[in-house]
């Protein structure tokens, strides 16, 4: 973790005297500091409820606006986008920031220190060669204690966790010339969690925040986010630390800086003139950082004799298979005869359940399944495979309201469009717009009810109307709304949608319309077009051929001219 949160102010000058003379955004601001602190707590509802308020605020204000305050407004709507987002794709992985954070070092942790450190046994300099100078001293001691007592079941959670990653990432450490024991830095970090997701939005295994994550050539935008990634994560971390040792010619002050940002530990070295770690005052956090990093190496290196089992340490072995083109996870992981749980783990910087829209992406794969996955992938249906689409901007519009619209940022559209400004935008241009990829139909052909109805589910994203998802389906929304007992047009982020393929029909036979006369019945109206009541049924979703009213419209198959 590099360095703190920017704060929300901070991109405006003289923030107060801005904010004074726009009362609205004034509150705006204040409904977004609350509901950044909500989400640092992990109270997703309450901050998803204050970000609403925040969009209608700046939304609805009908009155003139001079171009600088309007500018003011849209920095701060792009600001709500990107915590609201964060919400939905934290959401989605099955995490929320409290289950995120997994560092095993806390200001907190001076409490507990405090307890163990006078009882501390007297450890022997270990007789294990390490790569990296180690010093025991009552801090070290005090939290390999922790960690060997309270923290037990947390400790003994990441060494098993970490037993898929620590070969690979000792070999990216020993490639670059580094010490090898490095790596027991991000059991410190997050504990070995890909998704782990710390209060200063720090993100994955080697906790990145986004400006160093952009500075060593780690990619977050709308469809990846290579900080999850633990093998681009761990080659930006190991020469983050190669920079920092540098910089720093002292391995503990350049994981201090690891934890606090480089700059944070220059002033306090400057400030106190010394160089020796231990004599510094730094941030609580930062100061303890060290030698719980000691600590856990020298437990690595034995773990039996602290009372852990050894990490069931593994290669990293996968197979890279270039996309021709976007498509959705759900049907790669069946192409590829494994579950979407098993895809997401070995491609944990995707942030949407489709791939990215480049050229050749790179799909990490079992070894064992890339063969069966080769074959299969020729043959994936064409349902809906496009994770983006095209519109014209609409007199009045603006990037931050079709961001809005869309439930993407200002900078992922001005991304994807190349864009140097947000505001040299003209009505009637045509832009590319990402939206989820809607989940694709079942790839087995659809039966008559009864033997397996192959209906599909599509679970609303942010910024889905119903329309669309009718028109991506090809079905109508009246029949949308009828499948799933829709009195309105009104649709949820996570509600799931029933959806029904098209009914097949035999070579040469279309479909029609019937409205139902007073006194038919279903078996008269089969016998019109040459069809079966049961084919009408499946044809309609009927759940009775009785329960059918004069007036009502069905569709029936029709061959040749209409009778």
């Amino acid at each position: 973790m590099a360095t703190p949160p920017p704060d929300p102010f901070s991109s405006f000058p003289n923030g107060e005297d801005v904010l004074s003379d726009d009362p609205i955004l004034a509150e705006a601001k204040e409904l977004l500091r609350d509901a950044e602190r909500h989400v640092e707590e992990g109270e997703d509802d309450p901050a998803m409820t204050l970000l609403t308020r925040v969009r209608a605020l700046l939304l609805s204000d009908g009155t003139a606006l001079s171009p600088e305050a309007r500018r003011r407004r849209e920095q701060t709507l792009e600001e709500m986008e990107a915590l609201l987002e964060e919400i939905i794709v934290i959401r989605a992985m099955g995490a929320t920031p409290s289950e995120g954070e997994a560092s095993l070092v806390s200001p907190e942790d001076a409490a507990l220190l405090e307890k163990v450190t006078p009882e501390m046994p007297s450890w022997g300099k270990p007789e294990i060669i390490h790569d990296i100078p180690i010093e025991i001293n009552p801090p070290v001691q005090a939290y390999i204690e922790l960690f060997t007592t309270e923290r037990r079941n947390q400790i003994a959670e990441a060494l098993e966790r970490s037993g898929p990653y620590l070969p690979m990432m000792r070999q990216i450490f020993a490639d670059k010339g580094l010490p090898q024991d490095l790596v027991n830095l991000a059991y410190i970090e997050s504990s070995f969690k890909l998704y782990a997701y710390s209060r200063a939005r720090a993100v994955g295994v080697w906790q990145f925040m986004k400006g160093t994550a952009r500075k060593y050539g780690l990619k977050r935008n709308w469809w990846v986010d290579e900080r999850r990634d633990p093998v681009k994560a761990t080659m930006a971390a190991a020469e983050y630390l190669a920079d920092l040792h540098a910089m720093f010619e002292s391995w503990p002050l350049a994981i201090a800086a690891y934890n606090a940002g480089e700059g944070k530990v220059l002033r306090a070295i400057r400030r106190q003139k010394t160089t020796d770690f231990w004599k510094l005052r730094l941030p609580r956090e930062t100061k303890f950082h060290v030698p719980a990093f000691l600590a856990m190496t020298i437990i690595t290196k034995d773990p039996e004799a602290h009372g852990f089992a050894r990490p069931n340490e593994q290669p990293w072995q996968v197979d890279q298979v270039a996309l021709p083109e976007p498509a959705d996870l759900r049907l790669l992981a069946k192409a590829a005869g494994v579950s979407i749980e098993e895809l997401r783990r070995l491609n944990p910087e995707l942030r949407r359940l489709v791939t990215p829209p480049q050229e050749d992406y790179l799909l990490n794969l079992p070894s064992e399944s890339t063969a069966t996955f080769r074959e299969a992938l020729a043959e994936l249906p064409q349902v809906r495979r496009v994770g983006w689409r095209q519109r014209r901007i609409r007199r009045g519009e603006t990037l931050s309201t079709i961001a809005q619209r869309y439930g993407t940022t200002i900078a992922t559209l001005m991304e994807m469009n190349q864009l140097k400004s947000p505001h040299r935008i003209r009505a009637g241009t045509r832009i590319t717009i990402p939206v989820p990829a809607l989940t694709l139909a079942e790839t087995s052909t659809p039966r008559r009810r009864g033997n397996g109805t192959g209906t599909s589910h599509y679970v609303v994203q942010y910024g889905d109307t119903l329309s669309e998802i009718a028109r991506a389906h090809r079905v109508s929304t009246r029949d949308l709304k009828r499948w799933n007992r829709l009195r309105g047009s009104r649709i949820y982020p996570g509600h799931t949608l029933r959806i029904y393929p098209e009914f097949p029909l035999e070579r040469g036979v279309a479909r029609g319309h019937h409205r139902i006369r007073r006194g038919e019945t279903l078996s008269t109206i089969a016998q019109r077009y040459g069809t079966t009541v049961a084919t009408l049924i499946e044809m309609n979703r009927l759940k009775s051929p009785h329960r059918i009213r004069a007036g009502t419209r069905i569709t029936v198959p029709v061959s040749g001219e209409s009778p």
